[in-house]
């Protein structure tokens, strides 16, 4: 999950940490970054959790009283909650076109499946000490320290698949990004890195769709400037507090039947893809993939 973001939600003594700068090589990209998320709405993403939690200390749910902190309303457009099993290994898929928002919701959506769960994110947001029994660090970085983190969290997460957990994923790594500067939003290829979870685990699947994108503002400063994305990413989860969130969930697919992508795991995450943005109820949604960005 190269730009989730379920890291926002930090103490409050260390809200200066809730940021999206340390995502850019150099100080200049830092504060740029910085400046940025602060005169597009971070200060009063912050107050809205303050003092979150007192409420989790109380022995209330994180994931529920984010949800509540900033309004958000899922609108179940397909399946229920009754689809993901409550035992045996399972791995939620899931398209990405949020960031902030999705990862949120994902927690949530787990939150009230199970009470033991994890959730494969990039590694900068582990930072927040309500979710580092939660959160799996990733590192989408091509060099050996990502590579040597990946296989730790690959390991840890299969241990916990098989002791019958369940994991949540955006296998696409990144953001929805439109491809063109006004074409549609959408996931890049996703990964394989998921498809060797699901086969070393013999994990049940279960897709999840979030309906909707981020603004046309960001998909253009995509395609500018990498710190630029990542400047308006919490600008882009202020824009959706408040409001409802079209989410489906889809019929579970067995792992038996996964096997036969044994020898095509490119093959078996396009499947998953497709399962995914099928769940979509939008007659005209595509299935092309979105901007790759590394």
């Amino acid at each position: 999950m190269g730009n989730t973001t379920i890291g926002l939600f930090m103490k409050n003594d260390v809200a200066r940490d809730i940021s999206y700068a340390t995502s850019a090589n150099g100080l200049m990209g830092q504060l740029f970054i910085r400046s940025i998320e602060n005169i597009t709405g971070r200060i009063a993403l912050i107050k809205r959790a303050r003092d979150y939690d007192i409420e989790v200390a109380q022995g209330r749910n994180f994931w529920e009283v984010m949800v509540e902190r900033y309004n958000i309303k899922i609108n179940l457009i397909k399946g229920s909650l009754e689809d993901i099993p409550k035992k045996g290994p399972v791995v939620i898929v899931s398209n990405h076109p949020f960031g902030i928002l999705d990862g949120l919701l994902l927690g949530y959506i787990l939150s009230k499946t199970r009470n033991d769960f994890k959730i494969i994110a990039n590694r900068v947001f582990r930072k927040a000490k309500d979710l580092d029994e939660v959160v799996l660090p990733i590192s989408f970085e091509e060099n050996r320290e990502g590579n040597l983190q990946n296989i730790n969290t690959r390991n840890e997460a299969i241990r916990f698949l098989k002791g019958g957990g369940i994991v949540g994923i955006f296998p696409g790594g990144t953001v929805a990004t439109s491809a063109k500067l006004f074409s549609r939003p959408l996931d890049p290829f996703w990964k394989r890195f998921t498809s060797k979870l699901i086969l070393k685990s013999g994990a049940t699947v279960v897709p999840i769709f979030f309906g909707g994108s981020n603004s046309r503002l960001f998909q253009i400063a995509s395609h500018i400037s990498y710190n630029l994305r990542m400047a308006l990413l919490i600008r882009e989860f202020g824009r959706k507090v408040d409001r409802k969130v079209d989410v489906a969930i889809g019929k579970k697919i067995g792992s038996e039947y996964l096997q036969r992508y044994s020898k095509d795991l490119d093959g078996m995450m396009e499947y998953l893809r497709v399962q995914s943005y099928l769940l979509s109820n939008d007659p005209n949604q595509s299935f092309e993939n979105g901007l790759f960005l590394g």
